[in-house]
């Protein structure tokens, strides 16, 4: 039986919080086009964010256990333990962000200092890049160098994807001034390229790569192959396909498709935490 480290709640944390960064870094992108004409969008991405965060920050103190010592890890950051500038960058994070949840929820998104959102659109991109530094500062076969830029990118994808699902009355708008399914299917190319390079690495490096990829279509096909890569990416990169095309309506398919983007986001980085312990 697989001796696990850590269970599912630190892909809960990975999940909810790459959630968080990526929905409020595309409302940052919208207060910069135009914070006027992208308001609800903005406000909802820039209040919904800081609590996905606090969510997965809550699960992983849980699975850490005594999450008291999260204060002492705040001020006494050990520079040499990605766990505690982790713990550190988040806290920072989720400060900024709940201050610009409170200043848009009681004065608006107009009253917002550009300076804060920029400060915290550094923050958020720094927090995404940690969820996988997290996993590739162990020594461990699947967790290798390629995680952090799969863990950046599916959370951008999918924060993205949450963020249309609640503002679906903007589609029209986004289709129209961003070609959304062509961005979206260019960052979908992107992520299937990275996942397949982490497995041709894996596949092909070391022996014991080697033993982590038989693992991974062993034990995980399942998870990786159905849930990860056909429902998580190549088929929204085909439904987008079709609709750049002009051979589906965006409109009539962006429900499922944003939807199971979101949830390809939390089996792969699921399967990631669970195939790095079972190696």
């Amino acid at each position: 039986m697989m001796q696990l480290l850590w269970d599912i709640r630190v892909s809960l944390d990975l999940f909810l919080g790459g959630l968080g960064v990526g929905a409020f870094l595309v409302g940052v992108i919208l207060y910069y086009v135009d914070a006027k004409v992208y308001d609800g969008f903005v406000k909802k991405s820039f209040v919904i964010a800081p609590l996905l965060v606090i969510a997965g920050l809550l699960l992983l103190l849980t699975e850490l256990g005594r999450p008291l010592n999260v204060i002492k890890t705040i001020y006494a950051i050990n520079p040499t333990s990605f766990m505690s500038i982790g713990i550190f960058l988040q806290s920072a994070f989720v400060a900024v962000a709940l201050l610009i949840a409170f200043k848009v929820l009681t004065s608006g998104v107009e009253s917002l200092s550009s300076k804060i959102v920029y400060a915290g659109a550094i923050l958020a991109g720094l927090v995404g890049l940690y969820h996988g530094f997290l996993l590739s500062g162990i020594a461990k076969e699947p967790w290798n160098n390629a995680i952090p830029v799969i863990f950046f990118v599916s959370s951008i994808l999918s924060g993205a994807s949450l963020m249309v699902l609640l503002n679906l009355g903007s589609l029209e708008s986004l289709v129209t001034r961003f070609k959304l399914p062509l961005i979206i299917n260019m960052v979908l190319t992107i992520e299937l390229a990275a996942v397949f390079a982490w497995v041709y690495n894996l596949a092909l490096t070391t022996a014991s790569s080697k033993h982590a990829y038989d693992v991974l279509i062993s034990n995980f096909s399942m998870e990786f192959w159905v849930l990860s890569i056909l429902m998580g990416l190549i088929a929204p990169l085909a439904i987008f396909t079709l609709v750049i095309l002009n051979k589906l309506s965006l409109k009539a398919v962006a429900i499922p498709t944003f939807a199971i983007i979101v949830l390809g986001s939390f089996f792969l980085k699921n399967l990631v935490v669970y195939l790095g312990q079972a190696v």
